[in-house]
């Protein structure tokens, strides 16, 4: 005899655990949520929350009919999600041809595989995105300063002499040079300096960055649903 515990969608035995992820998408292929139940003439799903699964997940009950086509991990729907909350598919069918038949001496699920109540179990897992950010900032500026700077240039200048001596020897002046009156010139030279200044480059600074890697432990609670199973079967 098969260990029996009942739905919480719709309060009948289950028969058989769904043993993989089936997602339920729209007609044009929007993810709707997730199948939670499988019954013969209805399926159970619940909306993912929305954007970040931050809003309220609810729970539709989709008529099998509906479901126009699957694979093993996707069913698809004959209509788009946005018409969903217009179909009254919020709460469990109460006059389906399913709807009593486990109440009977005989129910049909024990001896048909696809009569059965499928429930699936959850549990939560941690998945870790990382985040840039900023963590520090260089900053290089440059500034003018004044300083006097001293340097030693060598400089040339003529000096100019006199010297008197006495003319010796037999020297007779000619009439026409003496008693003259006369002028004689010699220029002298100095250098002088002249100061410009010449900018040129004495250093420089070139920012780079490097990239390491580090492993950082995060570490937060989940939650899993555990099944409890209630066997009140004759044996």
């Amino acid at each position: 005899m098969r260990n029996l515990e009942t739905s919480p969608y719709t309060g009948r035995p289950i028969d058989e655990w769904l043993d993989r992820d089936i997602d339920l998408y729209d007609v044009d292929g929007d993810k709707v949520g997730d199948v939670v139940e499988v019954n013969p003439d209805f399926i159970v799903a619940e909306s993912d929350g929305g954007f970040l699964g931050l809003g309220e997940r609810r729970t539709y009950y989709v008529p099998r009919d509906r479901v126009s086509s699957k694979d093993e991990e996707s069913w698809y729907l004959d209509i788009d999600k946005d018409e969903i909350e217009t179909m009254n598919w919020t709460a469990a069918p109460t006059t389906s041809d399913w709807s009593t038949d486990w109440q009977t001496d005989a129910p049909a699920w024990r001896n048909e595989h696809e009569t059965g109540t499928r429930l699936r179990r959850y549990e939560e897992d941690l998945e870790a995105n990382t985040v840039a950010r900023q963590a520090g900032e260089v900053s290089v500026s440059k500034r003018v300063v004044e300083d006097t700077k001293t340097i030693e240039v060598p400089v040339r200048r003529e000096e100019i002499h006199v010297e008197r001596r006495p003319v010796t020897g037999d020297a007779t002046a000619s009439t026409d040079d003496a008693f003259q009156e006369g002028t004689i010139r010699m220029t002298a030279m100095e250098e002088d300096v002249e100061v410009r200044k010449v900018a040129r480059p004495v250093e420089e600074i070139e920012l780079t960055k490097t990239r390491t890697e580090d492993t950082r432990r995060v570490e937060d609670t989940v939650r899993r649903e555990e099944f409890d199973i209630d066997d009140k079967s004759k044996h």
